[in-house]
């Protein structure tokens, strides 16, 4: 069942509606010559597709001339009024310098999605805690009469105000009831909110046997044993001590500084079976994830080789990234994973070296097929562009990609696989940020411009210098993408380590130029079909999306699955968690359509 959905604002959910108001070392000179050369010719979309607007021309480096660089930050004219708190000491603990990320969703049912920003300081995370050192929820009031999307702070009465200091925030519906919880990562313990289905939620953490103690980082939901529950994978950092007397400090002036992460062991991650009821039971170890102490940040579910069945990859600091292959539910009726990190080429890079992974992102950049993966690394290490090759085999193919030199004095974070342009094929942003305040390489800086990496269609990318990214560099960490104000485009939300909050509106033609967005609504308790697959389909190109629950960097953007371009598509095709398929002949254009199972 399919149903479109056009000019939606202020529409209630249920509600049948056809209108929404307009929507829409250093690295050899060669090495980086061939990346350039690789990477020319990507300037238009390989699938054709174009964007619009007057002297607009997707997939150019122009910045005059691309879409891409008209967005600008909106955050404080739409009441987003957010300022991290890192929480500085004269100890300079690590802690303070990871943090944090946020999530997109629709807290209320109202059609409208809200926006959950993690706190994190002070520090220590130790009572009493200020009022300020609160994570906040921002609800989408929708547009006003001029037109204008506007939020209000509901943190309170909304009953969501932890003062812990924050990591992370995932939001899914893990109890299957129509209404999305919500997991707050930390230093100190995780905090599982439920919601009541009335605008408000309940602090659920230790009735769903969550809240483990430590510093866990990213998580990510998934129906990983098949029995149509959302499951969980929590990453997990260092084991870090705050009362332990270690320091770090410049041997000629004394002057203390944040000690390098490799100095401390590992914590190991998480991951809970969901018991069908909204409640979760530690199956770690039993599943065969008990060796996954690998300094882990960024982590995500996502059927990696096809079978049906979602795989882990996690991003782990210092050593190697891990990737767990889902072998299915055995005999026992227990859910196990084999570890391929190694054999599937993406645990190091192409030099054979693991390297410091931050965030991750899973997408289909050549449009084969496949989901590749992009890994944020630290500077120098370059980020990582993994070719997915097929039978769960990779290739680090940053280099000829032109993917990794451009982020080469960049130390990143978030990450997100979105079309900024509008031609039809995937870009990434980054957002940067060092976690030294004086870096050890003399010409870099603490705040750092973000990247925007222009994708071709065929695996190829160009850096795009737009000037808003040039004029205030922050020190980006948290990057979540949702369409917030329903015209049709990506709008982006960045948390930024001791700083403000942005919220990036994009300036594309969205629904008006042709865009179609695409929200799954499943049957049984995984109401948001996480783990589903979406292609569109335009002639011979399929271009393909996954539905997640947890990406980027400690972040969850919005599950709504948006095409850009102007082609005229021949089909809409949705394989669901449970293996079947959908197709939709000739969808509409120039809307947001919801499919049901």
């Amino acid at each position: 069942m399919a149903r479109e959905r056009r000019n939606l604002a202020g529409a209630r959910r249920g509600v049948p509606v056809s209108a929404r108001a307009p929507l829409g070392v250093l690295l050899c000179i060669l090495f980086a010559l061939l990346s350039a050369g690789a990477a020319a010719g990507g300037a238009t979309g390989a699938s054709g597709a174009g964007a619009s607007g007057v002297g607009a021309k997707p997939g150019s480096t122009d910045p005059a001339e691309n879409p891409a660089c008209r967005m600008h930050d909106v955050a404080g004219a739409v009441g987003l009024d957010f300022v991290h708190d890192r929480g500085t000491t004269p100890e300079r603990h690590l802690v303070e310098t990871m943090g944090a990320g946020l999530t997109w969703l629709d807290y209320d049912g109202d059609g409208l999605l809200d926006l959950y920003v993690v706190q994190s300081g002070p520090f220590p995370p130790r009572d009493p805690r200020p009022p300020g050192a609160a994570n906040r929820l921002f609800r989408n009031l929708g547009p006003d009469a001029s037109g204008k999307f506007r939020f209000e702070d509901v943190t309170a009465a909304a009953g969501v105000g932890h003062r812990g200091y924050g990591m992370g925030a995932v939001a899914a519906d893990v109890d299957g009831d129509g209404d999305p919880d919500l997991l707050v990562t930390n230093y100190g313990p995780d905090v599982f909110y439920r919601n009541r289905g009335d605008g408000t939620f309940e602090d659920a953490t230790a009735e769903a046997g969550l809240g483990l103690d430590g510093w866990s980082s990213s998580g990510a939901f998934a129906d990983a044993d098949g029995d149509g529950d959302l499951d969980l994978y929590v990453s997990r950092y260092v084991i870090y001590d705050v009362d332990a007397d270690v320091r770090c400090e410049n041997q000629e002036t004394g002057e203390r500084l944040y000690c390098d992460p490799a100095m401390f062991d590992g914590a190991t991650d998480r991951f809970y079976l969901n018991r069908g009821d909204g409640t979760f039971e530690d199956a770690t170890a039993a599943a065969g994830l008990a060796h996954a102490d690998g300094r882990g940040l960024g982590v995500q579910f996502t059927d990696l080789d096809g079978d049906g069945r979602p795989d882990i990859y996690v991003a782990n600091d210092e050593t190697i990234n891990f990737l767990f292959h889902n072998q299915g539910v055995n005999d026992d009726g227990q859910v196990t994973f084999e570890d391929l990190s190694l054999l599937s080429g993406t645990a190091v890079n192409m030099d054979g070296k693991p390297e410091a992974g931050m965030g991750v992102v899973v997408a289909d950049f050549d449009h084969d097929g496949d989901p590749d993966l992009a890994v944020t690394n630290f500077d120098v290490e370059t980020n990582t562009y993994y070719e997915n090759l097929g039978d769960l085999q990779f290739a680090d193919a940053s280099a000829a990609a032109g993917f990794g030199v451009p982020s080469f004095n960049l130390l990143g974070f978030g990450m997100a696989p979105i079309d900024l342009d509008g031609d039809g094929d995937l870009d990434t942003y980054t957002t940067n940020g060092h976690i030294f305040f004086r870096p050890r390489r003399p010409n870099l800086t603490y705040a750092q411009r973000d990247l925007i990496l222009l994708g071709d269609g065929r695996g190829r990318f160009t850096e795009l210098r737009c000037p808003f990214l040039e004029q205030d560099p922050k020190v980006g960490r948290g990057l979540a993408v949702a369409d917030y104000d329903q015209d049709g485009d990506p709008d982006l939300a960045i948390v930024n380590n001791g700083g403000p909050l942005q919220l990036l509106q994009s300036e594309l033609p969205g629904y008006a130029g042709g865009a179609l967005g695409v929200r799954l609504r499943a049957s049984g308790k995984n109401r948001d079909a996480i783990g589903a697959r979406v292609d569109l389909v335009v002639g011979s190109l399929h271009r393909r999306r996954w539905v997640t629950a947890g990406d980027s960097y400690q972040s969850a953007s919005d599950r709504l699955i948006l095409f850009s371009g102007s082609d005229d598509p021949d089909a809409v095709e949705v394989r669901w968690p449970d293996g079947s398929v959908r197709r939709i002949v000739h969808p509409p254009r120039a809307a947001e359509i919801v499919l049901f199972e």
